[in-house]
């Protein structure tokens, strides 16, 4: 069965409902929201906002990363460059890819800031190589990448 953004939202809905609920770093403005996910070489790609962090989330395709453990990691080529992920998920919906984006979105003041952040970092990954000198510049560091303050 492969995971849809839908499932894996809902997913994460259950884990903010049954177990996150109350905990003090929980930034209360923002929801869980599957942002941006296109088909990619067979798999899904977007960005996932939660309460607690933001990350990159890869769905699988034909390749479930069978033959991966849980926790270990392998490298996906974007258009903007080849990125780390972790292979994650659980027994309940499958596994699936992840890079963190951000650790703590407590400083976000609002979901529509997230969404808009959220929206720019998959433009800028999945920018087409033609268009990847403008949307990231090759010295551009990771933090720059996933931070307003990359903006030129």
């Amino acid at each position: 069965m492969a995971i849809s953004p839908a499932d894996l939202v809902q997913h994460y809905e259950t884990i903010l409902d049954q177990r996150m609920r109350g905990l003090p770093f929980l930034n209360t403005a923002l929801e869980v929201e599957a942002v941006g996910f296109v088909n990619r070489d067979e798999h899904e790609i977007g960005v996932l906002i939660t309460p607690w962090f933001m990350n990159l989330v890869v769905l699988p395709g034909d390749d479930r990363w069978d033959e991966h453990e849980p926790g270990s990691l392998c490298q996906l080529e974007l258009p903007a460059g080849r990125m780390e992920f972790n292979v994650g998920g659980d027994e309940t919906i499958g596994r699936f890819l992840t890079a963190v984006l951000f650790t703590t979105v407590a400083d976000f003041p609002d979901h529509g800031t997230a969404r808009d952040i959220a929206a720019e970092i998959m433009q800028k990954l999945l920018a087409e190589p033609e268009d990847a000198a403008q949307a990231v510049a090759p010295t551009m560091s990771r933090r720059a990448l996933f931070s307003r303050a990359g903006r030129t």
